[in-house]
């Protein structure tokens, strides 16, 4: 391929009838600028062209990273998947043993509860039936005592002479005297009343 320097130092031959030299050299000094600049787009666009076909390699590069990548990202989120299903599964099927597990000790404790709470009440009962016994005996021979102790109050004053009985039948029949004493004027009264009545109706019927 020619360069620029190889059509500016391009030599023609001269003859009789041959072309203006001037013309051909503006010509040609015309054609060489307009080959350099060719030829250096040409250069460019040739290392444009490297450089995208670099890119365009390391594009491809990066997307066969990238593929490569979700490759391995599907497989481990799989992996990961089945690993967090049978691990959910494995802990469903533990706590529910748990659970099982908890629920029995939950009614084994409860039950034990229950029959402590039960025997205690059968203890509580039976002391309170125990203290009730006692005290119905208690009081059954204090009552004995208070009875027997009484019997002997009774008899023993039923034995000693009462003092104070003849001062009481005295005062008495005092008063049962006082008392008719009194009531004697107003039966006086009261007979007399009725004799002058009785003397009225008389001499009303003599009239």
């Amino acid at each position: 391929m020619l360069t620029p320097m190889d059509i500016h130092n391009k030599d023609f031959k001269r003859s009789f009838r041959g072309y203006n030299e001037d013309e051909i050299d503006d010509f040609l000094d015309q054609v060489v600028n307009d080959y350099e600049k060719l030829f250096r787009d040409n250069d460019r666009l040739k290392e444009e062209l490297e450089r995208a076909r670099k890119d365009n390699e390391q594009y491809q590069q990066l997307e066969q990273n990238l593929k490569d990548t979700l490759l391995v990202a599907q497989k481990t989120a799989e992996e990961v998947t089945s690993n967090a299903r049978q691990n959910a599964e494995e802990l469903r099927e533990n706590t529910a043993k748990e659970c099982q597990n908890m629920r029995h000790e939950a009614e084994m404790q409860a039950k034990k509860q229950l029959d402590d709470a039960a025997a205690k009440v059968r203890s509580i009962v039976a002391e309170y039936d125990r203290l009730v016994r006692e005290k119905n005996q208690f009081l059954r021979k204090v009552k004995v005592t208070m009875e027997s102790e009484l019997a002997v109050i009774n008899e023993t004053l039923r034995v000693l002479p009462d003092p104070e009985a003849a001062e009481r039948q005295a005062e008495q029949q005092k008063q049962a005297a006082a008392q008719q004493t009194a009531e004697e004027p107003q039966v006086t009264e009261q007979a007399a009343a009725e004799e002058a009545e009785e003397k009225d109706k008389a001499s009303e019927e003599k009239e």
